[in-house]
């Protein structure tokens, strides 16, 4: 019976010494960082250093002189124990190789998101990190260092079977997942920190009506502002429906309305949509309905994040955006769900509880529908009426409670089944006396509504603080993300094509018909009702590589929309 350990080649047995080697330099140079500093002269114990942090730092010596014992054994020969030790090493990398790679990731995932969320500013809900990153930083900063390189060499020195190669690419996955969200919330706060948007929660509106309704009150008392709240009987209520109300309901409960932030809460569901988006272009990519390059997913949900108005949305928090980003994220969800072949109850219920945020979201329905109808022609070579309805008929019953629940809370506060509260709104004058004339919808509306989403312009003000003045009415979806001239292409006829564009078109006719084209915002807000199919439209027009003129519009969409938030935030 052959030893375990002659089962590395040269070559791999000259790797494990290196691999050491380059952890314990890593190690002894954050160890000097860590006991230069001296503690507070009255908590010194030795060395200049506290008590906590001599015992950290012998832990800390400890595993490096393990470390250094591990490079030795593996260079030298010191007697028939170290064979067996070898050999013991190589037997449970080999037969514990999945628990082991799990947990390499796992410690890789936590201590990166330690190191990024403990850089400064840290953000006011991880105040906390703030004494554990002075404290631990370093030795933290050598476990990420650490699980990188045996997660490599794990990865090196190990023959990779079918089932091993299975489990690498769900871990990646994850990694890839979870580093996606964790560096969008990071750069998500640090430029609302950059920006001066910090601890503004003005107009949130939904923390303050989560705590009344866990009250058992549909309307705020008190309410410390009053603007886009409407007044009913001496009781001022929020008219945009209640999901992230409801959604806030356990937080308000645990600890009150004052210690919601509902902008990070929206950062964080930012971050969830950049998620939703590369699982979703990944899996048309997986269907081959698209053919893009992982780095050209990346480039879209980038894009996506940062060059659209979702950026500002995002880091903003106030009651109408928050709506929009959590809309975005449930009709993203139901997306997935359609692509990943989920039953069209699960479908029906993402898009009702899309719905209860904002009710626009109902006019994407074409769209699951249609990516649906295009995997059943797939795999039967046909679509017949009867699968088409019943596919409906089971996403109905969720979409209907959803829009008879919005109708009935309309009752609760209006006593009207029809009165969202926009008619007598506390709102700009402009807006209120639309509504007051012409409606909540009417025709009346859709030129200058158009003339916002496609074509309106900024101005020149070469004499404020402000060269280029966007137009806070709106500015054309064209302008503000330039890149999505390239949505002007030829499209095959597949179903999932048509319902793209049909979602598209439906909800830009319903939002032509509204009485507000947006009000005070930049760019087009009203974008993110609909962003979810033209994502995926945009992404059909590459192939493998995306061309350098279209990632140029990418960085200039980028850049507008960095100097968009800046300016809405602080103009």
């Amino acid at each position: 019976m052959s030893d375990p350990i002659t089962k590395l080649s040269l070559k791999e047995k000259n790797i494990l010494p290196l691999f050491l080697g380059l952890n314990v330099i890593a190690g002894l140079i954050l160890f000097i960082v860590f006991i230069l500093p001296r503690s507070e002269v009255n908590n010194q114990l030795i060395f200049g250093l506290s008590t906590l942090r001599v015992l950290i730092a012998i832990v800390f010596l400890v595993l490096l002189l393990i470390n250094v014992g591990a490079i030795l054994i593996a260079i030298f020969e010191f007697g028939p124990w170290q064979v067996k030790l070898k050999n013991i090493v190589v037997d449970l990398s080999s037969n514990y190789y999945a628990g082991i790679m799990v947990s390499l990731y796992a410690v890789l995932i936590f201590t990166g998101a330690f190191l990024l969320l403990s850089v400064p500013p840290i953000i006011r809900p991880l105040f906390f990190l703030e004494p554990i990153s002075a404290r631990l930083s370093s030795i933290i900063g050598w476990f990420f260092f650490s699980s990188i390189l045996f997660i490599i060499l794990l990865r090196t020195i190990t023959p990779i079977e079918e089932s091993k190669s299975q489990l690498i690419a769900r871990l990646d996955q994850i990694l890839t997942l979870f580093g996606l969200f964790i560096i969008t919330f990071f750069l998500y706060a640090h430029f609302a920190a950059l920006i001066g948007w910090v601890g503004k929660t003005k107009y949130s509106f939904f923390d303050l009506l989560a705590e009344q309704f866990t009250k058992g009150k549909l309307y705020i008392e008190n309410p410390p502002y009053t603007h886009d709240l409407t007044l009913y009987k001496g009781k001022w209520y929020a008219p945009m429906p209640p999901l992230p109300a409801i959604l806030l309901m356990p937080l308000a409960y645990l600890v009150g309305a004052a210690n919601i932030s509902t902008s990070y809460l929206s950062m964080v569901a930012s971050a969830i949509n950049g998620v939703l988006l590369f699982l979703i272009l990944k899996e048309l990519n997986t269907r081959k309905w698209i053919s893009l390059s992982t780095r050209s997913v990346f480039m879209l949900v980038i894009l996506f994040l940062f060059g659209t108005p979702h950026l500002w949305m995002g880091i903003s928090g106030r009651g109408w955006y928050f709506s929009q980003i959590l809309t975005f994220l449930f009709l993203a969800l139901a997306a997935y769900a359609a692509l990943r072949k989920k039953t069209a109850w699960l479908v029906g219920a993402l898009i009702a509880i899309a719905i209860t945020a904002r009710p626009t979201g109902l006019m994407t329905s074409p769209f699951y529908f249609a990516i649906a109808m295009q995997i059943k022609k797939e795999e039967n070579g046909e679509v017949t009426l009867k699968e088409a309805v019943q596919w409906i008929a089971k996403m109905l019953p969720f979409i209907s409670l959803a829009i008879v629940g919005l109708l009935f809370y309309n009752y609760l506060r209006f006593e009207d089944f029809f009165d969202f509260g926009y008619v007598t709104v506390n709102a700009g004058p402009e807006i209120v006396y639309n509504v007051q004339t012409w409606g909540t919808f009417s025709t009346h509306f859709i030129p200058i509504n158009l003339q916002v989403m496609l074509f309106k312009l900024p101005f020149w003000n070469p004499s404020g603080r402000w060269l280029i003045e966007p137009s806070a009415t709106g500015m054309s979806i064209f302008l503000t993300t330039p890149a999505l001239i390239y949505l002007f292409r030829r499209y095959s006829k597949d179903w999932w094509i048509i319902g793209s564009w049909v979602a598209v078109f439906l909800t830009v006719g319903l939002l032509s018909l509204y009485h507000n084209t947006g009000a005070h915002q930049f760019g087009y807000r009203y974008i993110l009702d609909f962003l979810v199919p033209l994502m995926v439209l945009l992404a059909l027009g590459f192939k493998k590589r995306i061309p350098w003129h279209f990632q140029l519009l990418v960085i200039a969409s980028i850049a507008i929309n960095l100097y968009g938030a800046h300016w809405f935030m602080n103009g």
